[in-house]
Formats: C-alpha cells, structure tokens, sequence
C-alpha cells in the first residue's frame, strides 16, 4: 500500500505527486468510504498482466508484442470494471503501492512496479480516450469528467524517469544495469528499443494535461482546488522536483546523459509562464525559469546578469531616496540597458521576471504628468504624501484583488501581491526619475522651474515630486491592466503569440 511507503524511497517523490495535488482535490468528490473501497479491490487486480515483466527482461525479442498485449489486457479490465477504472485514476498512489509490496523494493522491483504503472496509465488513457461501447458501466459523460485525471496519471508516470536524468546507477532506474541501453530496462517499456515511443508517450501526455490545467476551471475535478494542489501540479509540470528545482525536459537522448532542454521543452515552459506562473505573481519560479541553462558557464552568466539588474534598480531607489536625483537617473538608465542586452543576448523568456509592463504602462502616466506642466504638484502641494500614500493603497489593493481573482490565497496572496508591487515601484521610480529629470524640462513650458529642483534638492519639493510622480505612475501602471482584456499586468511585453489555444 502507499501507506507503506510514507513518500520515501527511490520512488517516493512520485508517490507524492500522485498522492497530492490535483489527485487530493478529486477525492474530495468521492464517497467517504473511498480508501475502504480501494484497499479492498486487490482481490480483483488483473495480476495476469504484468507476466510480460519478466519476458521483456530476458527475451523481449521472443516476444515483441509483450507490453502492448499487457496494456490491452489491462485496459479490458479497467473497461469491464469501473470500480477499478476509479481507483486507478483518484487512487494511483494506492496502485503504486500495491505494485511495489507485489514487486518487493530491490532495484528490479522498483522498475517492475513503474513499468506496471505505466502500462496502467497507458490503458486507463486508452479506456477514457474511446468512445464507451454501450454495454460497458460508464458513459460519455464519465470520461469527460474523468479524462484530466487520466491525463494526469500519464503524465507524472511517463515523465518519472525524466527528473532523474543523468544520475545513471545511481538512479532507481539505473541500479537494475544498464546493459541493456543508456535508458537500461526502461528502454524496454514499449517493446524492444522503445524509449523514444515513450518519450513520445512522455511529451503527448504532457501536452494532454498542460491542456487540462489551461482550461481547469471548466473541469469539475479540477476547479475545486486549493491553491496549493493546483501549484504543485504546475511545478510538477514544469519542474523536475517541484519549486525551484530544473527545469523538466522530456528528451529522446539517453537517460544516463544529461540533455538541453528540447524546444517543446522550451514552449511548455513558456506556456506554464505565460498562463499560469506569471498571472499567480508567481515571480520566483519565473525567475528560475529564466535563468536556467543546462551549461553551468551560461547559467552563471544569467544569473549573473539578473543580479546586477536588481542591484541596479535597488540601487537607484535607494541614490532617490537620499536625494541624489542624477545619479539616481544614471542607474535607472544604466538599469534598463541591461535589461535590454539581457533580452537581446538571452531572449525574451529572461525578460518575464522583470515585469516589463510595469514600465512601459508608467510611461503613459509620465507623459500626463509632463502634459499638466509645472503646477502645484512639483512645489510642495499641500497634502502630498497623503495623496502618495492613497495612490499606493490603491495600486496595492488592485493588485491583491487580482492575484486573488487569479486562485492566489493565504499568505501567499500577500507576500506575492506585495512583491510585485516593489518591483513596480521601482520601475515607476525609475521612469519617474529619467521623465522628469531628462524629458519634462525640454517639453513644459517652464522648465527651469524642475530643473531647480535637483540643485537644491529637499523633501518638501523635490523629494515630494519624485514620490507624487512614483506614485502616480505606478497606480496608472497598475489600472492600466484593464485596457488589455485578457492580459495581466504582470503579463510579458508582447501582444501577439502564435501557440494554438
């Protein structure tokens, strides 16, 4: 049973995964004697099977047809027996754990148990894929329900061997040999030499689900997750071993050799950014998106490069915080220039981090400031930090209703609304300083009265029309996500894609 296993050992990060997530959620909707009922279907597992484990070991070239007749025969049980069809699907983890006190926990055991679960996977996917013949025990309407938890279970099975990619005999695959192939008797799952048909299986699957979590709201089994069980699918997706780990690549190279990340790999991630990570304010595993790269001396180098950007911008609000205005202004330039290079030597994934929107839409709210000319605002308006103090709430409160429209809750929804927040402050700052002090004064009327406040500067005046423009640029920033429709503010700066939907 899973319960035996208590998420540890080599194939305990997968017991989790299938345990957890999407996977907790969708048992919430069965009766409450689900576990009883589970537990107590071993009687009825199709053992016969999983006979093919041993032949595909040591003749599969006697009997090439071996796994695909496994799969066959498993998913005529699973379509004879809906009980069993739902524990497979809301009980994977409870499978897995059948499997393995079946199989016994040596290193061909553990390969017995994932090979077994896979053909599962693959058979439950083909049950819920065709159309239910009319004297089966579901309908229609069953495997539309249950189709993204199939989805699902393909995936986190296929992908497995995946997240341990190069680790070799030190993985729970490699340590049953690897005489057999760079992938050792996994190369076997899908027949003689069949690790690209599973990568294949591994990137479909992937693909399948990917499209269930961009649409979950629509999905019964789906929508009624937490926070934190939607998350830790998207890690789980994007991700080898959860938060912040590498990236997860599904590549047909060998498993004990370590390899880029494939373009599909590259979209997938792009599309987990985009839809997913970037709308949650989910700024920090955007970053290590962003800064990944499979060559050690490449990935010093973004790193490297986003440090120096987010020193370049403390470093400005900090210089506009002590008033030295100009200087100021030279980091913020210095800044966004390497935020440039960095999106030209990098490309745009690296640019997702660093919210662009933020600066571009604080340049609207510049040039408005710029349009009401030298007025009261830039000599000291009386009730000027209670205006930039209402300007803030506002951008702020925007913001957490937002996140939280967005599925962000608890504590979370504070410390990510909060962060993003900082992160358009600064831009606001910047663009506020390199308006005001490059632009405004070679466009109003009066100029020399902005100019004269950087020779003396103070915080009853100058320091006052920094933090009202600021201010006043981050709130428009903020409101003006209401002019993109379907895009957030922490959206990236591009209007058009060209992935299907």
């Amino acid at each position: 049973m899973s319960a035996a296993m208590g998420g540890t050992g080599p194939l305990g990060g997968l017991e989790k995964r299938l345990a957890n997530g999407i996977g907790a959620s969708a048992r919430r909707a069965r009766p409450d004697d689900w576990q009883f009922r589970d537990e107590n279907l071993a009687d009825l597992w199709p053992g016969q099977a999983f006979e093919a484990l041993a032949h595909i070991r040591e003749h599969p070239w006697k009997d090439p047809d071996g796994p695909r007749g496994a799969i066959e025969r498993l998913a005529s049980e699973l379509r004879a027996q809906r009980p069993l069809l739902a524990t497979v699907l809301f009980s994977p983890d409870t499978v897995l754990g059948q499997l393995l006190g079946s199989c016994g926990s040596a290193a061909t055991g553990l390969v017995d148990s994932w090979m077994g679960l896979f053909w599962i996977a693959e058979a439950a996917w083909a049950v819920i894929s065709e159309s239910p013949p009319a004297d089966t025990a579901y309908t229609v309407a069953d495997t539309g329900m249950l189709r993204p938890l199939a989805a699902r279970l393909r995936f986190l099975v296929a992908s497995e061997p995946s997240r341990t990619r190069g680790h070799g005999t030190d993985s729970w695959w490699g340590g049953a040999g690897l005489s057999f192939s760079g992938s050792g008797i996994l190369d076997r799952a899908l027949g003689n030499r069949s690790w690209g048909l599973l990568v294949a299986r591994s990137q479909e699957a992937r693909r399948e689900w990917l499209h269930c979590l961009d649409s979950y709201q629509s999905h019964p089994l789906l929508a009624q997750a937490t926070q934190d069980e939607f998350e830790n699918e998207l890690w789980a997706l994007a991700f080898r071993r959860g938060h912040f780990a590498s990236p997860l690549g599904l590549s047909v190279r060998p498993l004990n050799q370590n390899a880029p990340l494939t373009a599909e790999d590259k979209t997938v991630l792009d599309e987990v950014t985009d839809r997913h990570l970037l709308p949650r304010f989910d700024v920090a595993s955007t970053v290590t998106v962003a800064t990944y790269d499979h060559r050690s001396g490449y990935l010093a180098t973004r790193a490297a490069a986003g440090i120096l950007v987010a020193l370049a911008g403390m470093t400005a609000a900090v210089c506009a915080g002590l008033l030295l205005v100009r200087l100021a202004t030279l980091i913020a330039i210095g800044c966004y220039a390497l935020i440039v290079m960095g999106v030209w030597v990098f490309g745009p994934g690296w640019a997702a981090p660093w919210l662009l929107r933020f600066p571009a839409a604080s340049a609207v709210g510049v040039i408005a400031l710029i349009s009401l000319s030298p007025g009261g605002w830039i000599t000291a308006p009386p009730g000027g930090w209670h205006a930039v103090l209402a300007l803030v709430i506002a951008s702020l409160g925007y913001l957490i209703v937002e996140a939280r429209n967005h599925g962000v809750a608890g504590l979370a929804l504070l410390w990510r609304s909060l962060a993003v927040a900082v992160i358009g402050t600064v831009h606001a700052l910047m663009v506020s300083l390199i308006g005001l002090v490059l632009v405004a004064p070679a466009f109003v009327q009066d100029g020399q009265a902005i100019t004269g406040l950087w020779h003396h500067p103070g915080y009853g005046r100058a320091g006052m029309a920094i933090a009202l423009a600021a201010a006043w640029c981050l709130t428009v920033g903020v409101f003006s996500q209401i002019l993109w429709d379907d895009r957030p503010i922490t959206a990236p700066l591009a209007h058009l894609s060209w992935r299907a939907r």
